[in-house]
């Protein structure tokens, strides 16, 4: 199934209203249980239960731990699944996001080579899951301190999340939930208390529009904003959910939701505890025969874009709110992609990955001739994923393009402390 990108092209856009009137894309992500594409059917007590006792017992963060935009990393940490300083490696991700959530290796490790790579240290081999991690000379000198995950607009934070603010519409800070937004994504659940991955993206088509109504920086275009921004959303159904005997394929319901986001409260009344993101008692993982990985992700994010065809989008607004210019996908790629043939096989996937890698020069504060050690790691942990997809020859891509959106140079820097 092929859905076209719209931007510019009436008649692409007629084509995907055609392709979803005849294959009922939306029809498949209403259907999608919250184990995503391939359903849980099994259950395994001892498998699946998570341990909130001993090593893991809660724990709020210390003053010189690290916290960040993500729930599910913040609750990691705070029951010891991640280091509790909010500082990883690659193999404590793996394991960590492994062992809690049950992220396949692959899928765990790539995302943290990505965040050590743009946004960590490199030669220490570890990220943050918050804001700037601690100095050290030897490695400023080399190839500058990474500003951690709080601060990674448009290579790992992107516009319209879930519960966080746009960078640009709040001095910077896209990492502190607006509690006010949290309600507006609450209110799915509806009378049967209930979320599920369809519910998710329509927020995000109406949060992408508000964003372009209002974020004069708006931007959409880099791996993080194509893939990451929705794929967050789908983690949230994918991972938050509760596995239980009765319901293997699992449920995300308000007491979950508000514990895993650390919102206490009712609604009208709500309150995030800044840092106190935590996994709900009685908590089941998904099982360990169905991890969710790479190709997963992928899944999912196409599956929402055909479900959604207006939240593809590839540009941005020019300086103004409602200023939104459109690229089209031939343009950018020099011809190896376009709008009718994206979502075929492999493609999103091999595009995304191209995207993120062609794109790494313009989201580093270093010089260009210290590229080699931050390449060489994206592509030892890319690269098996990418060798095993069916990807067309890859000519160099046109990222200049972006250029003409005040949003994709945006990079705000992290403060001396972090999460507080």
């Amino acid at each position: 199934m092929a859905i076209p990108s719209f931007m510019n092209d009436p008649v692409a856009l007629e084509k995907a209203r055609e392709l979803l009137r005849r294959d009922d894309a939306l029809g498949i992500s209403k259907s999608q249980t919250n184990c995503g594409p391939t359903p849980c059917i099994t259950f395994g007590e001892d498998d699946q239960f998570i341990s909130l006792t001993g090593a893991h017992a809660y724990a709020s963060p210390g003053p010189g731990d690290i916290r960040g935009p993500c729930p599910g990393l913040n609750a990691a940490a705070n029951h010891g699944y991640l280091p509790r300083d909010g500082i990883a490696s690659i193999e404590e991700t793996v394991s960590g996001l492994g062992g809690l959530y049950n992220m396949s290796p692959e899928l765990a490790a790539v995302l943290a080579a990505y965040a050590v790579a743009l946004d960590g240290n490199v030669l220490q081999g570890v990220w943050s899951i918050g804001g700037p991690l601690p100095p050290d000379l030897l490695s400023d000198a080399l190839l500058g301190t990474g500003q951690g995950l709080s601060y990674s607009h448009n290579n790992y934070e992107g516009d319209s999340s879930i519960g966080r603010n746009d960078a640009y519409l709040n001095g910077g800070d896209a990492h502190s939930l607006n509690i006010t937004k949290f309600e507006r994504v609450y209110e799915l659940g509806g009378p049967e208390d209930r979320y599920t991955l369809d519910k998710f993206r329509a927020r995000f088509e109406e949060v992408q529009d508000e964003s372009i109504a209002n974020n004069p920086y708006y931007f959409t275009g880099a791996f993080s904003t194509v893939v990451v921004v929705p794929a967050a959303y789908n983690f949230v159904i994918n991972f938050m959910s509760n596995h239980t005997k009765e319901e293997p394929s699992g449920y995300l319901d308000g007491y979950n939701f508000k514990t895993f986001f650390g919102v206490s409260g009712e609604p009208g009344s709500f309150k995030w505890e800044r840092g106190q993101e935590r996994v709900p008692e009685n908590w089941y993982r998904r099982p360990s025969d169905n991890p969710y990985t790479a190709v997963d992700v992928f899944a999912d994010v196409g599956i929402g874009y055909a479900a959604y065809p207006n939240t593809l989008k590839f540009g941005g607004n020019t300086g103004k709110p409602n200023s939104f210019v459109g690229l089209n996908v031939a343009d950018l790629t020099g011809g190896v992609f376009n709008a009718k043939d994206l979502f075929e096989g492999d493609n999103l996937a091999c595009f995304s990955f191209s995207l993120l890698q062609q794109a790494i020069p313009d989201f580093l504060n270093t010089a260009l001739n210290n590229l080699g050690p931050i390449t060489d790691l994206i592509d030892k942990y890319v690269g098996p994923i990418v060798g095993g997809l069916s990807c067309p020859q890859q000519g160099k891509y046109d990222v200049g393009l972006f250029d003409q959106f005040p949003g994709y140079s945006y990079s705000p820097t992290g403060p001396a402390t972090n999460y507080k």
